[in-house]
């Protein structure tokens, strides 16, 4: 229980800084790059866009934003966990209040609720992990765009 615990605080005290939130709006997205100092990439795919900043270090953020502009998806990989408090914004209290279904080997967590689902995985300088709001998600899209 201690090593859970002690996972959590490692991700809600992630080392990396702003980030768009869940459920706002895309226009933050160039402040975050300014502030992460990585490189951002906008790719326009059929029914959502696709900001990508990557890092010097080689950790990649991944923000899907619906055609209005709201983010409805957030995927990362790097070698730290992101501020899950800046990633998840007023999704935070689902993440913190949220079910855990799963609590695995290597340090596995997955939130399943109607309006909020995050799962995340790693290891020491290996973390990758998502989240998306169902209701946000595009109807023309499956979840399954948030990796």
């Amino acid at each position: 229980m201690k090593s859970i615990l002690t996972f959590l605080l490692m991700l809600i005290m992630g080392s990396v800084p702003a980030w768009a939130a869940l459920g706002g709006d895309v226009s933050s997205v160039n402040s975050d790059v300014q502030v992460l100092g990585g490189q951002h990439v906008m790719v326009a795919k059929v029914g959502y866009n696709l900001h990508q900043i990557t890092r010097p270090d080689g950790s990649v953020i991944k923000e899907f934003a619906s055609p209005a502009g709201v983010v409805f998806g957030i995927s990362w990989q790097g070698h730290f966990v992101p501020n899950l408090q800046q990633l998840l914004g007023t999704y935070m209290t689902n993440f913190q209040q949220g079910q855990r279904v799963q609590v695995v080997r290597r340090r596995a967590i997955t939130i399943e609720g109607d309006n909020f689902v995050f799962s995340s995985m790693g290891h020491m300088r290996s973390f990758r992990g998502r989240a998306y709001v169902p209701g946000l998600v595009p109807a023309s899209l499956t979840a399954e765009v948030v990796q």
